[in-house]
C-alpha cells in the first residue's frame, strides 16, 4: 500500500503530460477536399496523483476542552470544531489504485484520562468534479490509522475552507472516575491518503 503523508500545506506540479506528433503524407486521398491527408499519432501520460490539504479560514490548530457546568451539580459539557476542511486531488489507475481513503491517527501526544477526541468526516461539498469519497461515520482517534473518507475514485474536491469535507472534533467525557485536571496537552492528528 502506498502512502502519500501530508499535515498541512502542499504544492504540487499537478501536469505531466508527454505529447508525440508526427506527419505523414497519406497518398490514398483521405484529406478534406480529396487531397494528401495526414495522420498524426498522440500519445498522453496521465500521471498519478494522491495530494492532501487541510484548510481553514483561520488557522489548522484548534483547541478543544471542557466547558465548565453554570451551576454546582451540573456537569462539564463537551466541546466541538469544525474550522477545518480537508481537500484532495487523487486520479486512479485502472487496476493498480481503483480507489483510495483518507485515513486519520494521533501522531503524537495523547488524549488525557477518561476522555476520548473524536472526528468525523461530513459528506463532500458540491465543489470540485470526479466521484468524491464517502464519509465512514464518526470515529475515535487512537496512534492507528483509521478510515474516515473510502471510496474516492479520480475526482478533486476544489481548494480552500469551505470546500471538500469539514472535519468535525469532539472532545468528549468518557469516563468520569478517572478524569483529572492536568496541564494542557498537544496532539498531532495525522491524515492520510492511500490506496
Amino acid at each position: 500500500m502506498t502512502r502519500i503523508l501530508k499535515i498541512l500545506t502542499l504544492s504540487v506540479v499537478l501536469c505531466l503530460c508527454t505529447i508525440q506528433s508526427f506527419a505523414q503524407g497519406n497518398s490514398n486521398g483521405n484529406g478534406n477536399g480529396g487531397g494528401n491527408g495526414y495522420a498524426f499519432g498522440l500519445g498522453v501520460n496521465i500521471p498519478e496523483v494522491s495530494i492532501i490539504a487541510l484548510r481553514s479560514n483561520q488557522s489548522t490548530s484548534i483547541s478543544l476542552g471542557l466547558d465548565g457546568p453554570a451551576e454546582a451539580g451540573l456537569g462539564a459539557t463537551n466541546t466541538m470544531d469544525s474550522s477545518i476542511w480537508v481537500n484532495y486531488t487523487f486520479v486512479k489507475g485502472k487496476n493498480t489504485r481503483p480507489k483510495a481513503k483518507i485515513y486519520a491517527k494521533i501522531g503524537s501526544g495523547s488524549v488525557p484520562s477518561g476522555m476520548e477526541l473524536n472526528v468525523e468526516a461530513t459528506n463532500a461539498t458540491s465543489h470540485g468534479k470526479g466521484n468524491k469519497g464517502t464519509s465512514t461515520g464518526e470515529i475515535t482517534l487512537t496512534s492507528s490509522d483509521q478510515a474516515i473518507i473510502e471510496n474516492i475514485k479520480s475526482a478533486n474536491t476544489g481548494k480552500g475552507a469551505s470546500q471538500g469535507h469539514n472535519l468535525v472534533y469532539s472532545l468528549d467525557l468518557s469516563n468520569y472516575n478517572i478524569v483529572n485536571y492536568s496541564a494542557p496537552v498537544v496532539l498531532t492528528i495525522v491524515y492520510t491518503i492511500a490506496e
